[in-house]
């Protein structure tokens, strides 16, 4: 039996004496002052002024009974910090709400370390894994409670697992695949007030890692049962009537409404702010701090530090650069983030009081294209799915030109395969195929068993037509250069022969078409690069049934274990073989070793065709925002900049007093040269 804690956590009670034996501890070298949102204060007692005076009157408990009996205990990356300001970002459109998420929320039983290299307990304040890694064991934080003082326990994550994630009435409403296996769910029995257990009908090793994804991360500490159960049928025969009167169709759709903290100030939250304006209040959601939260930093002192997080909500990505260069936003690794955009956003820095920090990206590729290899066409199937055909187009691409023309030379030529710095680089799989060389691409075409062409030179497939491809580019996409580089891409594909096309069309569309497989082609970025290559394998083996659907028919087979779909060739049956395998194993070492086999099967099929990796994405920061990274990892698995804990972010006047620094995690224990280089 393995265990998972904290490495350091004294209890409460030493916590607070420590702090009242020296009484109010200045920060050296990093005073603030507020400007136009809350003046920061220049020292630091157990807990905020505006909360310390909440208490002096009566209006709120004071912060040992606040507080659980071993707080969590927060690594700052500069220095601790002082209390106050507000930080100010956007979310582009209703579809970014995410971001909100991912700034002020992210507070599930495990997490990932900043470095994204491994998973640790956070509500949590232990966890015990059984040998075969079946049964998972939680203690929580005594004393811990929701923002408006109700204690949290573990009949709260039963709650949520059994009643709601669990529960066939949410299907399609909340995600709940992280809490079952191929052999059925997990069963999940809260055995005290501050221990909860979850079994699974077997192995299941990587529940820990689903379990700290963004996606999963809060379905299990999001739901108070004292407050959400009132719009929960199975406690209020009155629900479905009450959801009626509301204007909703199901009780469901009003309970998932009442969940979304984002949207209701209502709902008790464990995170470390809580909201106080939603978008229908004024176009921006605004959240202040959360008097219960359970985290401080090294001196004992109650976090966050920042008394208020506001997210504006803006149409256009043209609004958002202007914010960002004039110097609105505090925090931007998002939508503006572009190299097209550098040069304007390097030229606003000083005027704009920002600076540049450094995103190490998941992404192995700024442009994957993917043929459907499962397309309904008998003869476009036949051509997509010939491996040949795949690598003369991919010897028929100049990516040095590629990179010039579209990504500024800031990238080198790749295919989908893992970054240099994974644990799974190969650099023989990134490189392959890459070399641009129009004679030997022909030859190849040719090879493949399309020599023939008409009398404009386009070849023709085994039924005597010209082969065309149409490869679609959702608008807006994951990133806004994908036209111009399917575009050049098209060119050299037109030149070796083959009609090819790029064709914007709405994302929504294109998901639609990608779903039902009623396209040539597509292209996305790469996931799976760094860190999340087992969690996203969905271009080493056909895993994904949209958007990135390169093999819908197979994917299904993947996705229902043989249930549904169409069988799989030798290979990707193999690999699914292998990842089935891989799921159930206790051994991480062996894990490791079938997700190998499962890459080197991806190597040789060559199923789709990268372009170019970019190593390092940027960001900007304003200056007086402190205890940022400099560098940190952007995924949408790892949710950031939310595992770097923002709650220890602080606002600081004199932006030279608190050089940006690189955490301990990121920097100590492995360099930034290291992380660059691999």
């Amino acid at each position: 039996m393995t265990q998972n804690r904290p490495l350091f956590l004294p209890d409460r009670r030493t916590f607070i004496a420590g702090i009242g034996a020296t009484g109010l501890a200045a920060v050296v070298g990093c005073s603030a002052d507020g400007e136009n949102d809350g003046m920061p204060q220049a020292d630091k007692g157990p807990e905020s002024p505006d909360l310390a005076e909440l208490v002096e009157s009566g209006e709120l408990p004071p912060v040992e009974e606040r507080l659980p009996a071993t707080p969590l205990v927060v690594e700052t990356v500069e220095s601790t910090g002082v209390y106050g300001g507000r930080l100010n970002t956007v979310v582009l459109g209703q579809t970014d709400m995410p971001y909100v998420k991912m700034t002020m929320g992210y507070e599930g039983l495990m997490r990932w370390t900043p470095d994204w290299s491994e998973t640790i307990p956070n509500v949590a304040e232990s966890v015990e894994t059984s040998d075969d890694a079946s049964t998972f064991t939680f203690h929580l934080r005594e004393g811990m409670r929701w923002s408006d003082g109700e204690p949290f326990t573990a009949e709260d994550v039963a709650f949520a697992a059994n009643d709601v994630v669990l529960n066939e009435d949410f299907a399609g409403a909340v995600s709940s695949e992280f809490l079952s296996n191929a052999d059925g769910n997990a069963t999940v029995e809260a055995v005290d007030e501050l221990t909860v257990r979850f079994t699974f009908p077997s192995p299941n090793p990587m529940f820990l890692q689903e379990m700290s994804t963004l996606a999963n991360a809060e379905a299990l500490t999001g739901h108070p049962k004292h407050y959400l159960s009132q719009f929960h049928l199975a406690y209020n025969d009155d629900a479905e009537a009450e959801a009626s009167s509301a204007g909703f169709e199901h009780w469901v759709d009003h309970y998932i409404a009442r969940f979304e903290w984002w949207d209701n100030p209502d709902v008790p939250t464990v995170n470390g702010w809580v909201v106080t304006h939603t978008l229908a209040d004024d176009n921006e959601v605004v959240a202040e701090r959360n008097p219960y939260y359970w985290k401080v930093d090294p001196d004992g002192s109650q976090l966050p530090y920042l008394n208020t997080i506001r997210h504006e909500l803006v149409g256009d990505e043209e609004v958002m650069l202007v914010k960002a260069t004039e110097g609105d936003l505090d925090l931007v690794t998002r939508h503006i983030n572009s190299l097209g955009n550098k040069p304007v956003l390097a030229d606003g820095r000083e005027e704009g009081g920002y600076e540049f920090i450094d995103l190490q990206t998941s992404f192995m590729n700024e442009m994957v294209i993917s043929l459907n290899l499962n397309h309904q066409d008998p003869i476009k199937r036949e051509i997509f799915q010939n491996k040949d055909f795949r690598i003369g187009l991919s010897h028929a691409i100049n990516r040095d030109e590629l990179n010039t023309a579209v990504f500024q030379d800031q990238g080198e030529a790749w295919q989908a395969a893992p970054n240099a710095d994974s644990i799974y680089y190969d650099e023989e799989m990134a490189k392959q195929y890459t070399e641009f060389d129009t004679d030997l691409a022909n030859q190849t075409l040719d090879d493949a068993g399309y020599s023939e062409r008409d009398s404009e030179g386009f070849r023709l497939g085994p039924d005597g037509e010209r082969i065309r491809i149409t490869v679609l580019i959702a608008s807006p996409g994951p990133t806004p250069y994908m036209v111009d580089a399917m575009e050049l891409v098209a060119g050299y594909w037109n030149e070796v022969g083959i009609d090819t096309r790029a064709e914007p069309v709405d994302r929504s569309l294109f998901q639609e078409r990608t779903v039902a497989s009623e396209h040539d082609a597509g292209v996305w970025n790469g996931t799976g690069g760094f860190r999340d290559e087992v969690l996203a394998p969905l271009y080493y083996l056909p895993s994904r049934t949209s958007i990135v659907a390169w093999a819908v028919e197979w994917a299904v087979y993947f996705g229902s274990r043989g249930e549904e779909g169409e069988t799989p060739p030798e290979a990707p049956l193999r690999q699914m073989e292998l990842y089935w395998e891989m799921e159930s194993e206790p051994d991480e070492a062996r894990r490791e070793e079938l997700f190998r086999e499962v890459l080197q099967i991806a190597k040789d099929e060559f199923y789709t065709i990268g372009t170019v990796r970019i190593p390092l994405g940027y960001g900007t920061v304003a200056n007086r925002l402190k205890n940022v990274p400099e560098m940190f990892p952007t995924a949408y698995r790892y949710g950031d900049p939310a595992p770097t804990n923002v709650s220890q972010y602080f606002i600081g006047a004199d932006p030279t007093s608190c050089p940006r620094a690189v955490p301990a995690q990121l920097g100590t224990a492995r360099g930034v040269d290291d992380l660059r280089e691999g």
